[in-house]
C-alpha cells in the first residue's frame, strides 16, 4: 500500500510552512493533546488518516493498522503506511476502516461532498469519521482574511473556512449520524505562555471563537439502522447499496465531550 514520494505541489508546500509557525504549532499541540483519547475511547482496528503530513507524533501502535493516504504532502515516514492519491476518489476497497481521521483537510478541498462521501464507502458498518478543521468564528480566520487582503502569496489557506453549520449539513445528506463534538484551541500567536489559561476561559465562556473545532460522526447503514437514526433519502440509501456491494447549549458541540 506504501509508495514512493512525490514532489509536493506549491500549495502543500505553503501549508507545511505554515504548520511550522507559531499558529500553527500551536494549533497542533492542542490537537495532539485531544486526538489520542478520542482515539482511545473508540478503539479502531484500522484507520485512515487524509491528506495531511503525519504530525500527531504517536506511533500506530502494535495490533493496529494506520494508512496516511497522502494527497501530495512529500513528508516520508516509516511508522505509518502510506497511499497516494485523490481524497475525492480513494484508492481502497469498499469497507476497509473503521475510523477516517479528515484533518483540517475538507476547508482547502474543492468538493468536500465528494470527500465525505468516499469517506462513507471506506467506513466499514457503523465506523466513525473524525474531522477536525478550521473555525470561521476564530481568530485565525480574521488572520486569513487580513493575509488575502495584503496579497500574501505565501498564506496556504486560500478557501473560507468550513463552517461547522454547514459540514454537519454536508453529514447528514451523506448518510452519517452526528455523534459529538467540541471545539477547541484559543490562544493567540504569540502568547504562548499564557496558552492554558486561554484554553480553559474558552472553553468555559466563549466555546465559538476557538480556532478549531472537531466533530465525530457514525456511518449509518440502511441494512443495521442505529436507533434513533432519521430515515435516509431512498435514493441516496439505494446508490449507497450499489457502491458499497461493488468491488475495489452548543448542540450537537458538547465543549466537555472527548475532555476526559
Amino acid at each position: 500500500m506504501a509508495g514512493r514520494g512525490r514532489r509536493s505541489r506549491p500549495q502543500e508546500l505553503r501549508a507545511a510552512v505554515w504548520w511550522d509557525s507559531g499558529a500553527g504549532q500551536l494549533l497542533l499541540d492542542r490537537a495532539r493533546d485531544i486526538l489520542p483519547r478520542w482515539i482511545d475511547r473508540l478503539q479502531p482496528e484500522s484507520i485512515l488518516q487524509l491528506g495531511q503530513p503525519v504530525f500527531w507524533g504517536m506511533p500506530p501502535g502494535t495490533g493496529r493498522t494506520w494508512v496516511l493516504l497522502n494527497d501530495g504532502f512529500a513528508f516520508p515516514t516509516e511508522a505509518y503506511l502510506q497511499a497516494y492519491g485523490a481524497c475525492q476518489e480513494m484508492p481502497f476497497a469498499a469497507m476497509r476502516f473503521d475510523l477516517v481521521i479528515v484533518p483540517f483537510c475538507l476547508t482547502r478541498m474543492s468538493d468536500p461532498e465528494a470527500v465525505l462521501e468516499e469517506c462513507w464507502r471506506v467506513l466499514r458498518p457503523e465506523g466513525h469519521v473524525l474531522i477536525m478543521d478550521f473555525n470561521p468564528g476564530g481568530s485565525l480566520s480574521f488572520m486569513r482574511r487580513w493575509r488575502l487582503w495584503r496579497r500574501d502569496r505565501a498564506w496556504p489557506w486560500r478557501r473560507p473556512f468550513l463552517p461547522l453549520g454547514k459540514l454537519r449539513h454536508l453529514l447528514e445528506t451523506q448518510d452519517f449520524i452526528l455523534r459529538e463534538g467540541r471545539y477547541f484551541q484559543y490562544t493567540l500567536p504569540g502568547l504562548e505562555k499564557n496558552a492554558q489559561w486561554m484554553e480553559l476561559m474558552g472553553d468555559r465562556w466563549w466555546p465559538a471563537g476557538a480556532n478549531a473545532y472537531l466533530l465525530l460522526a457514525q456511518r449509518r447503514d440502511p441494512e443495521r439502522p442505529l436507533v434513533g437514526a432519521v430515515t435516509p433519502v431512498k435514493m441516496r440509501r439505494e446508490r449507497r447499496k450499489l457502491r458499497s456491494e461493488a468491488p475495489a447549549a452548543y448542540d450537537p458541540l458538547n465543549q466537555d465531550a472527548g475532555q476526559s
